[in-house]
C-alpha cells in the first residue's frame, strides 16, 4: 500500500489515476472549484488557494495525523512549489522545494538557465506594473510583462510604450496579475519564427524519453484562435537542436526524476529556452504521444513521482502527428461539429468534442481554452499544413454572445 498526498487543482488526468489505481491510500489537498474531481469518501482538505504554502502545510498536518503519507504528488502548474515544499518539509522523497521552485519561477528558473550558459531572452524582475518602462530601458521595447508563476500564456502582456504602460496600470485587464501573490517578470520581446515545445521522462538524471514538436504557430500569438502543434521525427535538424537544449537545461535545474515539458523560441538570435517546468504539457500533448509514441505521460508522471518503474521506450516514428485543439470562443455555443464530422477528414484518427451546444464560457481566453481535440497523421511537413487546413475548413462553432 502507497500512502500519497496529492496537492492538485486542475488535472483531472492524475486525479483519476490515482483514484482508479489500487494499493493507494490516497489524501487530496484542493481547492473549492476542483473538489468535484473527488469521490465523497476520497480524503479531502480543501483550501482557498494551494500557492498559499502555508495554508497547504497546515492541511498536510492535519492530514498526516490521520492518513500518514510517505509521497506527494503536484501535477499541476499552482500546485508544483506546494509539492516541493511538503516533500522538503517532511523529508521525503522526490523534487523539493529548491529544484521544484527553479522549475516554476520564471525568474529564477531563467537566472539558473543563464548562469549555466544556455539561450534565454534577457529579463528583469519587476516589483509592480509600472515598472515595466524603467525595464524598458534595458530591454527596449516592446516589453513582455508577465507573473513569474503561472502557465497557459494567462496574464501576459506585451507593451509597446510608457503611454501604455500607464493605460493599463489601472485597466481591468490587467488586474489580475497586479493583485497577484506572484512577483512580475519583464522580458524583451522577441521576434519568434517558431516555437516548439519538448516532453520528455527523466530517470536518474538523465533523458529515458524526449519527443519534439513544433507549434503551428508561436502560442502567444495564437491565444484565442487555433493552437496546436505536429511531433518532428528523430533526426529532425529542429528536434535534435531541442532535444540538446532541453537536455542541458534538466541539468541546470537540478531534475533527478520527473516528466518535463520546454518551450523553445527559434528567432535571429536561435534557439531561445522560454520556459521549462516538471509536470506534463497541457491541451493535447499527452494524447499525442501515446498516438504517436506509445507512451502514457501522465502514467510515467505517476511512475516517477511514487518511485516506480518507468515504461516508457525511445521510439522513432518517421511521420508526423498533429494535435488539433478545436478553438473555442466565448459566448454560448449555437452549434459545433460532431466528432464523427471530424473524423471523417483525411488523416484524422482520433476526435474529442468536449463542447456541446448550449454551453457557455466566459471570461478571458487563454492558451488553455479548447472545445475538443483532434489528431491526424502527416507523411511529410508539407502534408501537416494541408491537414491544418482541412480541419480548419471542416470544423465549424457558432457562439451567441451578449452583444449579439
Amino acid at each position: 500500500m502507497k500512502k500519497v498526498l496529492l496537492i492538485n487543482t486542475s488535472s483531472e488526468p492524475a486525479a483519476r489515476l490515482l483514484q482508479e489505481r489500487a494499493g493507494i491510500q490516497l489524501s487530496v489537498i484542493t481547492t473549492p472549484s476542483y473538489r468535484r474531481f473527488y469521490a465523497e469518501d476520497t480524503d479531502v482538505v480543501v483550501v482557498d488557494s494551494v500557492e498559499d504554502l502555508t495554508k497547504v502545510c497546515l492541511a498536510a498536518l492535519e492530514i498526516r495525523k490521520r492518513n500518514p503519507f510517505d509521497y506527494v504528488v503536484s501535477p499541476s502548474e499552482l500546485s508544483l512549489q506546494a509539492g516541493g515544499y511538503i516533500r522538503s518539509y517532511f523529508g521525503l522523497p522526490g523534487t523539493g522545494y529548491e529544484i521544484a521552485n527553479a522549475f516554476s519561477n520564471k525568474h529564477v528558473m531563467k537566472q539558473r538557465l543563464a548562469a549555466a550558459g544556455l539561450p534565454v531572452a534577457r529579463f528583469q524582475p519587476l516589483s509592480q506594473f509600472t515598472d515595466a518602462s524603467e525595464a524598458a530601458r534595458t530591454l527596449g521595447w516592446p516589453v513582455v510583462v508577465k507573473p513569474a508563476i503561472g502557465g497557459g500564456a494567462e496574464d501576459v502582456f506585451v507593451l509597446r510604450d510608457a503611454e501604455q504602460v500607464q493605460e493599463l496600470a489601472t485597466a481591468e485587464v490587467t488586474a489580475q496579475l497586479r493583485e497577484s501573490p506572484y512577483p512580475m517578470l519583464g522580458e524583451e520581446f522577441i521576434d519568434i519564427e517558431a516555437e516548439f515545445h519538448c516532453d520528455a521522462v527523466i530517470v536518474g538524471g538523465e533523458v529515458h524519453f524526449v519527443a519534439v514538436s513544433r507549434y503551428f504557430s508561436p502560442v502567444l500569438k495564437s491565444v484565442g484562435a487555433l493552437v496546436g502543434s505536429y511531433t518532428l521525427p528523430d533526426g529532425h535538424p529542429d528536434a535534435t537542436a531541442v532535444a540538446e537544449l532541453h537536455a542541458a537545461a534538466v541539468k541546470a535545474l537540478g531534475l533527478t526524476d520527473g516528466v518535463t515539458h520546454l518551450e523553445v523560441l527559434k528567432c535571429s538570435q536561435g534557439n531561445l529556452i522560454g520556459e521549462v517546468a516538471c509536470r506534463p504539457g497541457g491541451g493535447g500533448i499527452a494524447e499525442q504521444l501515446l498516438h504517436q509514441y506509445g507512451v502514457d505521460i501522465w502514467m510515467e508522471f505517476l511512475a516517477t513521482s511514487l518511485d516506480d518503474p518507468v515504461t516508457s521506450v525511445q521510439l522513432e516514428p518517421r511521420d508526423h502527428l498533429i494535435q488539433y485543439m478545436l478553438p473555442r470562443p466565448p459566448g454560448t455555443i449555437t452549434h459545433i461539429s460532431t466528432a464523427e464530422e471530424l473524423l471523417a477528414v483525411p488523416g484524422v484518427v482520433h476526435a474529442d468534442v468536449r463542447a456541446a451546444t448550449g454551453d457557455t464560457a466566459t471570461g478571458v481566453v487563454h492558451s488553455a481554452t479548447f472545445a475538443g481535440l483532434v489528431l491526424a497523421k502527416a507523411a511529410t511537413e508539407e502534408q501537416v499544413h494541408e491537414r491544418i487546413a482541412e480541419l480548419g475548413a471542416h470544423y465549424k462553432i457558432d457562439v451567441r454572445t451578449e452583444e449579439g
